[in-house]
């Protein structure tokens, strides 16, 4: 049995969700964007993005790939995780609220790993995946 994690990461930006689609959409960008420590790496891209995949190797642990299976534009990016040490699914969400949008990426995974999930006995997991979106979340800003 693995470790759940499951959590939802937000930020605020003070642009509407039209301005902000077209950044987070163009998957074939992301490792220009992405934070170095997540190595991220395209494997398909598809017009329309559904059945676009990529994996996402944080630093120190191994790949596990990224497929887009839903899209409702400018709102919502569903993924599937499919990997050796860890499944699930996410999704990025678009909410307007005043005069920004709320940029939320939701995550409900499970880690089954062996190593993994003794490191997640020591290590908050959570902690670690929401570092990495802070500064994913950073670097989407400065796109914009």
């Amino acid at each position: 049995m693995g470790i759940p994690i499951q959590m939802a990461d937000e930020t605020y930006i003070p642009l509407s969700p039209a301005t902000i689609w077209p950044v987070l959409a163009d998957i074939a960008q992301y490792p220009n964007w992405w934070p170095w420590l997540l190595f991220v790496s395209l494997l398909r891209v598809n017009q329309g993005l559904i059945g676009t995949e990529f994996t996402i190797r944080p630093y120190g642990w191994r790949s596990f790939c990224c497929q887009v299976v839903s899209v409702e534009e400018p709102v919502r990016i569903c993924l599937k995780y499919d990997g050796v040490y860890m499944g699930g699914v996410a999704e990025w969400r678009l909410e307007p609220v005043d005069d920004g949008t709320r940029v939320i990426y939701d995550m409900d995974a499970e880690v089954n790993d062996p190593l993994v999930a003794l490191v997640g006995k020591v290590i908050d997991l959570k902690s670690i995946h929401s570092f990495s979106m802070r500064n994913i979340f950073r670097n989407l800003k400065k796109q914009l």
